[in-house]
């Protein structure tokens, strides 16, 4: 395969990611999956919480 047509192949998938990305953007599930991220990060660093801290505390919820 010549550079050129690697490189046509490589436009194509990049063009056709690209697509999905925007797609995906615009799925309501992920736009609260991230604000939920976001607000939980901001709690964290409000509370000086690590990732491995906060799971100790779920983990130890009843229920677990």
């Amino acid at each position: 395969m010549s550079k050129l047509s690697e490189f046509r192949a490589a436009e194509r998938q990049l063009a056709a990611q690209l697509a999905q990305l925007e797609k995906m953007k615009q799925d309501s599930g992920l736009q609260q999956e991230l604000a939920f991220n976001d607000a939980l990060r901001a709690l964290m660093d409000e509370y000086g919480l690590s990732n491995r801290q906060v799971l100790a505390i779920l983990r130890s919820a009843p229920g677990n």
